[in-house]
């Protein structure tokens, strides 16, 4: 498939599968769902270069009858493929008598958003570009210091849509793509090893390699020399754009959408109109972001993509659903049906049952540079760099986290002193939004599917 007749492809198929599909079973309805993404990925490790150039492609219906419902998938986009999916969906209503009572239906029709920007360079990107961007941020990388050791280097260009049709009259389809690449230093030093890591992405244009593998191996030298922090004390703790985002995800990420709310799993049930957060803090799921990595036209029911205010200025204005959490609650979809969706996405989405989840995040900018940020602290605190080890695994219901931070640093009287061994850091995430102290205006953009600054919390405990 070419990309500029890719939505026209995918919705030929879906068409004509959702007019088999309807001769199956006259008292069920149908949803079609068709993936198609192509990628081109080269990697350097060690000296040893790597690079795939190929496409993902799948099918997935869902019949239903009444509350019953089965879902059924086929690898490929084709007619066969949707006709092999739709009737093993439908076998498995009628071999299955399991119900499920919130299920009110497919959506109706409700029209498209937007898709947001398309760097269209990724489509001229050849395998031997990628490799010298691999070159070029490893070059630069061991240039920094000779205890640069372990450079891997990574590049990345996609372009990808998807169409969705159900027996309601939905028949939608989106394109998107994006580029990133990145670099992964260890720098030793006698028996010290330490690590870290630097990335550049984008939807609006192509990757930039420039300054990439420079602050990667510079950060990673950073690191070397960490002196042992030697206390255990509740205090302030500083999270740069990476574990900021991170932080974000595992806790509001998943506790302001429907299925947490429906289910009575999430803190912020019944929480819509309370403070929740201090009041520097706002935050929103830009699904119509035109640089947002998530902005697709329609979510993966063929609903539009939305921009949903989720906190302004420390309330809780909304929570986001898809069309079966949206019925479940007594409220409308939001835009936020997804498949495969997570912090660490999957690589065959089509594979996945729709669910809710969110599209691109949004941290309003504050008033305070990282810079600034540090300097504001009178007394003891931490930093945080790079990726907190556990922060993802930790109880959403209750709150409470624990992670271990590898790549910190002691902040001491407004200065950065250097970087401290492994420190643990816990506490509650709602809590920490309440103590919420500062928030930069450096904001980054996160593949993780967030646009988030420099955070500065009060009151986590800490143990070095």
């Amino acid at each position: 498939m070419e990309f500029e007749n890719l939505k026209d492809e995918l919705l030929s198929v879906v068409d004509t599968g959702l007019k088999y599909v309807k001769t199956l079973d006259a008292a069920a309805e149908f949803e079609i769902f068709v993936y198609y993404q192509n990628n081109n990925i080269a990697r350097i490790a060690q000296g040893i270069i790597t690079a795939k150039d190929g496409a993902t492609a799948g099918t997935a219906v869902r019949a239903a009858k009444g509350k019953s419902i089965g879902f059924a998938v086929a690898s490929g986009v084709s007619i066969e493929r949707i006709k092999l999916a739709g009737r093993e969906a439908l076998a498995i209503i009628n071999g299955v008598s399991v119900q499920d009572e919130r299920f009110q239906g497919f959506p109706d029709p409700k029209g498209s958003g937007k898709e947001g920007a398309f760097p269209e360079e990724v489509l001229t990107l050849e395998t031997e570009d990628m490799i010298k961007s691999c070159e070029e941020q490893i070059k630069e990388a061991r240039a920094v210091d000779e205890r640069v050791k372990v450079v891997t280097a990574e590049a990345f260009a996609s372009w990808k849509g998807y169409a969705v049709g159900n027996t309601r009259g939905i028949l939608q389809a989106t394109r998107s793509g994006e580029s990133r690449c990145q670099t992964e230093v260890q720098a030793i030093e006698n028996e010290e090893r330490r690590g870290s890591f630097q990335f550049d992405i984008s939807r609006e244009r192509l990757f930039n390699p420039e300054g990439v593998g420079k602050k990667a191996a510079e950060a990673a030298v950073s690191l070397l020399g960490a002196k042992k922090l030697d206390l255990t004390s509740r205090m302030p703790t500083i999270w740069t754009p990476v574990p900021a985002g991170l932080f974000i995800l595992s806790s509001l990420g998943y506790s302001v959408t429907g299925d947490f709310v429906v289910d009575g799993r999430s803190p912020l049930c019944d929480k819509i109109g309370d403070t929740i957060a201090a009041k520097n803090f706002s935050l929103r799921d830009n699904g119509q972001s035109k640089a947002g990595l998530g902005t697709e036209s329609i979510d993966a029911e063929g609903l539009p993509q939305s921009d949903n205010i989720v906190i302004q200025k420390g309330i809780l204005r909304n929570y986001l659903f898809d069309n079966y959490f949206g019925k479940a609650y007594g409220l409308e979809s939001t835009g936020n049906c997804s498949r495969g969706a997570d912090i660490f996405p999957s690589s065959t989405p089509y594979e996945s049952k729709p669910t809710v989840y969110t599209k691109w995040l949004e941290v309003a900018s504050g008033k305070r540079n990282e810079e600034d940020i540090i300097a504001s602290i009178d007394e003891k605190a931490i930093l945080i760099r790079d990726f907190p080890m556990g922060i993802i695994h930790s109880n959403i219901s209750t709150g409470e986290f624990s992670c271990v931070a590898g790549s910190a640093y002691l902040v001491e009287h407004g200065e950065l002193k250097g970087s401290v061994q492994p420190v643990s850091v816990a506490g509650d995430y709602y809590e920490g939004y309440r103590n919420l102290r500062e928030v930069g205006n450096n904001n980054q953009f996160l593949r993780f599917g967030i646009d988030v600054p420099t955070l500065l919390f009060d009151d986590f405990s800490v143990v070095g």
